[in-house]
């Protein structure tokens, strides 16, 4: 998950820097905090998914910090949306990254171990 955490914050940075040199400086705000929204996004989203599969701590308080992410993520696009600080397709650009980095990260990140034989063939 961290490779794919590094291609996310690549791939923004990447978008930020290209939307400076073509569009400006505020063009490339607004691609760098939604590229940061994604990083961060995706980061308490792998936090959350594994409290949840190796079943540390409450289930309800992960559950909590996962509404409570979502509350947040939705409040806060809004706001910054609403402040008419940059513009809602620069802001979409940068969370593209969330996708874009993902596909890279599972296309160029480590591999699984593959030893050839499916797991139930060592029974």
């Amino acid at each position: 998950m961290r490779s794919v955490l590094r291609w996310v914050a690549g791939t923004a940075a990447v978008l930020s820097v290209a939307a400076l040199l073509a569009y400006g400086v505020r063009a490339a705000l607004g691609v760098c905090i939604g590229g940061a929204i994604a990083t961060a996004n995706l980061y308490v989203f792998a936090r959350i998914v594994d409290a949840f599969l190796s079943r540390r701590g409450h289930t309800v308080s992960w559950t909590l910090i996962a509404m409570i992410k979502l509350t947040g993520l939705m409040g806060g696009v809004w706001l910054i949306l609403k402040s008419e600080m940059v513009s809602g397709v620069a802001l979409m650009v940068g969370y593209a990254s969330l996708v874009v980095g993902i596909s890279l990260g599972t296309l160029f990140g480590p591999k699984p171990p593959a030893d050839g034989s499916p797991p139930s063939a060592h029974g």
